[in-house]
């Protein structure tokens, strides 16, 4: 009984997932699995140590034996693998099945349910939160604080499950298609899935009670930039509106992240070799995971698939960018040099870096960068200031405000790029030059799945070569072996190796019943009032 075990057990979460935090003292408060929920919440230290258990869940490992479950940042990777342009490069067992699209759409699936699972615990410790910390003994400010969360993480789990388990939304329509269930108060009796429409209201709902009691807090400092402050619930607030289609409303709402949140661009963040895209102190994050060596599990941290990590699936799976969008960054975008076009030459320059034997294949990347390749696992990004930069040009661009969006997009990208020069563009060619900004700068940072999804786009992940013109289709495969006579027409996508993504994965069309995941049997099985996605 899947929904009632979440449930059942999120008080366990709350008493043993805590962690310490910086700074005021009832940020202090450490956990024990000795406290039952009344006690938890009978001051304000307690009701910390509950959000700092929601904290723990964005990168919390499963308990069991099982690669890949490492929390919110194993499901970041699913949003890129199922993408395009994030290349998968040779068979491996982690995320194959992922960028073929087949796990999510297996019932039985320890994946697939893990996810499910965890966002719902995500919404079982939030709501013990939001229904008992009114009456804990503490200051007002710090009741706002730890209760402005709660809302916030139950606003944000409910928007990942809707967005994956539901269809799109589809602005200017009623969306009376089948959400997720919803559950905005602790119990364990079976719900039906409510309609999207209502469950972006609750998500709206929730983030609007999150920015209000957040504001009021004024004398706590964020000191971890794990935890949630008013910039961040705007942020989550401008995804979903853009999500919904409120264009408009989504750009005003992330320019006052934008303006007013005190993060900055950073000179360095592409060209540093010291923890590049790992290290929580870059001034464009506003929200990300400290990484601390007794968060790691055995290849179920972030790292172990997106970085240089010794023990690592990407040391023999090196990720890969989408080489028809390589191709279209400027020789002048600091960006270009994340990536490694001819990385099996051994005579090109420079060099990616790999973990110790590790493969190294074409196109490959070193966006996340661990000085240490034995490292138990680095910081993450879950949003940064880009991304708000990104939602204003895109807001404006699709509202048709393109002088106010080339506005919003022209600091980011002469940034990235020196040579940049501020767009003319208008309509569809100013929207595709921002989702292009956008593709290059937020790759790898488990966007671009949800993207697709949002704007009802294709998965088009190119062309193959064109045999019948003599171009070869061998595979790529080697470390100092250079593939010959390739197509320039054509996608570097199941071109690795012994062609290990097949052919059948190459293209999904926007609206196919494979866009949703389906639900975990084991949910439905008990669950009469639930009805599974179509198989």
């Amino acid at each position: 009984m899947i929904m009632k075990n979440i449930f059942k057990y999120a008080l366990i979460t709350l008493a043993t997932l805590g962690l310490t935090a910086c700074g005021e003292d009832f940020l202090e408060t450490k956990s024990t699995s000795s406290v039952d929920q009344n006690q938890v919440f009978e001051t304000t230290e307690g009701g910390m140590m509950a959000v700092n258990g929601l904290h723990k869940l964005m990168y919390t490992p499963s308990l069991s034996s099982t690669y890949a479950q490492g929390g919110f940042q194993t499901f970041m990777i699913w949003m890129d693998m199922m993408g395009e342009d994030l290349v998968y490069t040779i068979a491996n067992a982690q995320f194959q099945s992922q960028a073929k699209w087949t796990l999510h759409r297996n019932e039985s699936s320890s994946h697939n349910s893990y996810h499910y699972k965890l966002f719902y615990r995500f919404i079982a410790n939030a709501n013990m939160i939001i229904e008992n910390i009114d009456d804990a003994e503490g200051t007002q400010e710090e009741r706002d604080y730890i209760k402005g969360q709660a809302y916030a993480y139950r606003a944000f789990a409910h928007f990942n499950l809707v967005q994956v388990y539901g269809e799109r939304y589809r602005a200017g329509e009623n969306n009376t298609q089948m959400g997720v269930i919803m559950r905005t108060q602790t119990g364990t009796e079976n719900l039906p899935r409510e309609t999207v429409e209502n469950v972006y209201a609750q998500i709206n709902e929730d983030l609007d009670n999150a920015i209000e009691l957040l504001s009021h807090v004024k004398t706590i400092a964020k000191v971890n930039k794990s935890h949630i402050d008013v910039h961040v619930a705007r942020g989550l607030k401008a995804r979903v509106l853009l999500t919904q289609g409120r264009w408009n409303e989504a750009a005003e709402m992330a320019k006052l992240v934008v303006n007013n949140s005190g993060a900055k661009l950073q000179d360095d963040t592409y060209t540093t070799l010291k923890d590049r895209m790992s290290d929580q102190s870059n001034t464009e994050w506003l929200w990300g995971k400290k990484g601390e060596p007794e968060q790691a599990g055995t290849l179920k941290d972030f790292h172990s698939f997106m970085s240089n990590k010794n023990v690592s699936y990407n040391k023999n799976t090196p990720r890969a960018i989408y080489n028809l969008l390589y191709n279209r960054i400027s020789d002048t975008d600091v960006r270009k040099t994340l990536w490694f076009p001819r990385a099996q030459d051994p005579n090109a320059t420079p060099k990616p870096i790999i973990p110790t034997n590790g493969n190294i294949r074409n196109y490959m990347a070193n966006k996340f960068i661990l000085a240490d390749e034995n490292a138990k696992c680095g910081d993450v990004p879950w949003m940064r200031l880009p991304e708000m930069m990104l939602i204003v040009a895109e807001g404006y661009a699709r509202a048709g405000k393109y002088s106010e969006a080339a506005e919003a997009l022209y600091p980011l990208a002469h940034h990235r790029d020196p040579q940049y020069v501020k767009s003319t563009a208008t309509g569809e060619a100013l929207i595709d030059e921002v989702m292009f900004q956008r593709r290059i700068e937020l790759w790898g940072e488990g966007f671009r799945f949800l993207d697709l999804k949002r704007l009802n786009m294709p998965l088009d992940r190119g062309p193959k070569p064109r045999t019948e013109l003599g171009y070869s289709d061998a595979p790529w495969a080697g470390n100092t072996k250079m593939p010959t006579n390739v197509d320039p027409e054509a996608s570097n996508f199941n071109m690795y190796d012994a062609h290990p993504m097949g052919e059948d994965c190459r293209y999904r069309e926007p609206g196919h019943k494979e866009w949703q995941w389906v639900l975990p049997k084991a949910e439905v099985d008990v669950n009469p009032l639930c009805i599974q996605n179509p198989l």
